[in-house]
């Protein structure tokens, strides 16, 4: 049983590895690209609790910023 749950999780982190390539790359090819969670989550067709963790993620490692109005690279 442990092992399903492993499994599970390395996917999961897959997933997000895979989803921050995605979002880094539609930033670059749209470098003023701004989007809200809601709209963000529509974009790339995942539920916002991915989303929102993988956004805060980029921002913590500096590439976006969270302003008033979305998510937004950072210039």
């Amino acid at each position: 049983m442990p092992m399903v749950s492993v499994t599970a999780e390395r996917q999961s982190s897959v997933s997000k590895a895979r989803l921050i390539g995605q979002i880094r790359g539609e930033y670059e090819e749209m470098p003023c690209l701004r989007l809200t969670l809601p709209q963000a989550s529509r974009f790339w067709n995942v539920d916002r609790d991915t989303c929102r963790a993988v956004l805060d993620a980029l921002v913590a490692e500096g590439y976006l910023t969270e302003g008033r109005f979305g998510y937004m690279r950072r210039a």
